[in-house]
């Protein structure tokens, strides 16, 4: 008589071993890549942080790693697979997206329906500096208010390549989303998130939406 529970019992400790094993390689890799700034397998680094998304995010935040160092490697991961696709797509067809947070509490932008926060340029941040950078290239900037409102932005736009600015979390939902629409994409790390008065660097902004081919 075949012992059903035997057969499953060792399907589950291959499978475990398996696990423990693309996981050790993961880490080597990424530790690889952390001190050289080299890239190495990136696609496959990305498919095992996937699979094991969320053991690997109980498992950091057990060592003691910074919250969210799961979503910033996939985020690095991502920017690093689609940087040659990027460089490919004209300025003209290129958005940025920005998250209202990053505006001042006492902003006078007014909320448009169907294009998101209408910057005045006023100077209290950089977002109006930002702005008249981007013009210059043709690339349409949007303000967005929430997630839902992004998917109306892609629907009025169409655009054939994104630049987003968020949190680490946002930004790895937003890259699945990129993902599943086939467009390429490049996530900007906010250096403070939280709700209100967010920061991060304009320049590396600035570097993101001008990615061109050598």
């Amino acid at each position: 008589m075949i012992d059903i529970f035997g057969i499953l019992g060792l399907i589950l400790t291959v499978f475990f071993i398996l696990v423990v094993l693309l996981l050790l390689i993961t880490i080597l890799l990424v530790s690889y890549s952390v001190k050289t700034k080299k890239v190495l397998f990136p696609g496959f680094i990305l498919f095992v942080l996937d699979f094991l998304y969320y053991p690997l995010k109980i498992l950091t935040e057990k060592l003691g790693l910074r919250k969210g160092y799961i979503d910033m490697i996939s985020n690095d991961m991502r920017n690093f697979i689609y940087y040659k696709e990027l460089s490919k797509i004209p300025f003209e067809n290129r958005i940025l997206l920005l998250p209202q947070c990053l505006r001042k509490r006492d902003c006078p932008a007014i909320l448009d329906s169907m294009k998101g926060f209408q910057c005045t340029n006023c100077g209290r941040c950089g977002i109006g500096d930002l702005i008249n950078f981007c013009n210059e290239k043709s690339i349409n900037v949007f303000i967005v208010p929430g997630g839902s409102f992004v998917k109306k932005v892609i629907k009025l736009t169409r655009p054939k390549a994104i630049i987003g600015v968020g949190c680490h979390i946002e930004l790895r939902e937003a890259s699945l989303v990129l993902e599943y629409l086939k467009i390429p994409g490049r996530g900007i790390n906010l250096e403070k998130d939280g709700c209100v008065e967010t920061k991060v660097n304009y320049e590396k902004i600035k570097k993101a939406v001008l990615i061109a081919k050598d």
